[in-house]
């Protein structure tokens, strides 16, 4: 028999704790600018590694296993209309990483994404 799919209170449970992994994993790091609207999702988070652009930090996690997406879900190789609106410097703009949870995602996933973070600023060139 098929496993059942997780009730929608147990999805909020796990997107909360890899959320909340993710935002602990990375706190204190000056490097790294999260976008957290009051009104948004548990499942998608974005930001920002200031100085290094999307495409760049995307092909550096890709090399580690690590797929994320680039400045938010509308805007298509184009400055994204929503995180203009969120009044965000053109530099985090520029830089914006739309990061989306699904169920099958895990701890090891996130601490994957943290440890591709962490390296990439601190050895990319910052443009």
């Amino acid at each position: 028999a098929a496993a059942a799919l997780p009730s929608p209170a147990e999805q909020a449970r796990h997107y909360d704790a890899l959320r909340s992994r993710l935002l602990e994993g990375l706190q204190g790091r000056g490097d790294v600018v999260f976008h957290l609207p009051a009104a948004s999702v548990p499942y998608i988070l974005n930001l920002s590694v200031p100085g290094i652009r999307s495409e760049t930090m995307l092909h550096f996690l890709a090399e580690r296993g690590v797929y994320v997406s680039s400045g938010s879900a509308c805007s298509k190789g184009k400055k994204s209309p929503v995180l203009t609106a969120w009044q965000l410097p053109p530099g985090e703009i520029d830089s914006a990483l739309r990061i989306s949870f699904s169920r099958y995602n895990t701890e090891e996933d996130v601490d994957r994404l943290i440890a591709g973070l962490i390296a990439g600023s601190e050895s990319l060139i910052r443009a």
